[in-house]
This record gives C-alpha cells, structure tokens and sequence, in this order.
C-alpha cells in the first residue's frame, strides 16, 4: 500500500520600504559624512539590536564590518525584510517559510491513510489535511501562526483528535522537503498494526522544514535518520 501512495505524490544590509526611512539624499555617511548619491553598491545600515541607527559608505567600512555584511548578505532573505511593530528591522533567514498555504490535496482524497501531508517551497509552508487527519497534529507546528492556520483548517475539513502516538520511518524516495503523516497499517505486514501514526520524511530533510514542522520531535527524527 505505502508503494501506492507514494506513486501519488510526486546587499548588504538594505534599506527597510522607503517610507520607513529617511529619502536616500539625506543618508551620509557616520564616519566621513559623505552623502549617498543615487544607487551607490556597498553602503551598509548600521543597526543596533534591531534599529536602524546609521550608515557607512563602502570606503569606511572595516574588514570585520565588511566580513559581516558579507556573511549576512549569503545568509538572510533581504526580500522578506519588514519593520516590526517596535521599529525594528527584521530579516529572515534563506530558505525559511515567510508564509503558510493550508488546503487539500487529491492524494488525501484517494488515500485515507494519509493524515497530513507538509511541504516546503521556500517562502510558503504548504499544508494539506482533510477530515480524516489527526486534528491534534496541528500541535506540531513550530510557530503560533503554522499552528493556528492548521488548526483552523483542519476544523473546517472536520478533523478529529486522536490519541496515537508517534513514529518515524525515513524513506529514501521521499523530497527532502516533504513530510507524511500516515496511518501505520498502511506499512503493516499481514495487516498487523501498532496503533501508531508514522511520520514519513528523507535522509536528507530540508533543515528548514525541520524547524517549523514538529520541532519538539526534531531531535528523535534525526536518530531516526542515522538508526542502523
């Protein structure tokens, strides 16, 4: 049966939105005082816990800033960049979710045995549940908006709690940015179950992924990776 259902799936720091910040003909810089002229590469904003506090032209920077810079500029979104509610400037991190797409999906509806199915297509987490999902799997979601959109999805579709426990198969033909949820039985030999729910993912799992889909479960998937 499982064979069958997997047949199935297949700058530097920039400036925050111009309206959040002076006009660029009144940055200079903090050191020399030199003005920035139109789109000049390589200025960089100087932050201080989060707050925009200044600017340095490329001629002022030190190796160490300019290192910095460098290492942040391979390492966060600066696309998905925002101020908070504070005044702070936020970034996330490549590859990580900015946003959660919940819905259905037409191998849920053709196989019951499947509870959830997650996915992630950097920025967008992709949750697919229907009524015969586990109602309470929205709990393993690593954040409050993941949690509360699941949660609400699954309550439309009219999903009910369990009380199964988890366990963990890693499969090798899975993406690595793909987790399953599935009924055990589906995997059972001469239809003996265990009454457990299976969380099926790869060897190679998106990091990403990890961190916001059952984080508290993170460190017994990854034994589950290197088990013999």
């Amino acid at each position: 049966m499982w064979d069958a259902i997997k047949r199935k799936r297949r700058t530097r720091h920039p400036e925050p939105e111009p309206e959040e910040v002076e006009q660029a003909t009144d940055i200079v810089c903090d050191r020399c005082k030199r003005p920035l002229r139109g789109e000049e590469d390589g200025w960089n904003v100087v932050l201080d816990k989060g707050y925009a506090i200044g600017h340095l032209c490329p001629d002022c920077q030190t190796a160490e800033e300019n290192a910095e810079a460098e290492v942040h500029e391979a390492t966060l979104d600066y696309s998905a960049g925002h101020v908070d509610e504070d005044g702070r400037v936020r970034w996330s991190a490549k590859g990580v979710c900015n946003s959660i797409s919940v819905g259905g999906h037409a191998a849920m509806r053709e196989n019951t045995a499947i509870h959830m199915m997650v996915s992630v297509e950097p920025p967008v987490l992709r949750v697919a549940v229907g009524p015969q999902s586990d109602a309470r799997l929205s709990g393993l979601f690593g954040n409050v908006t993941c949690k509360k959109a699941v949660h609400e999805e699954m309550a439309s579709k009219g999903a009910q709690p369990g009380t199964r426990d988890l366990s963990y198969l890693v499969d090798s033909d899975m993406d690595a940015t793909d987790v399953w949820v599935v009924e055990d039985q589906a995997m059972a030999v001469g239809g003996a179950g265990s009454h457990k729910l299976l969380v099926i993912y790869s060897p190679d799992i998106d990091p990403h992924l990890l961190e916001v889909f059952a984080p508290e479960y993170a460190d017994s998937m990854r034994e589950a990776i290197h088990a013999p």
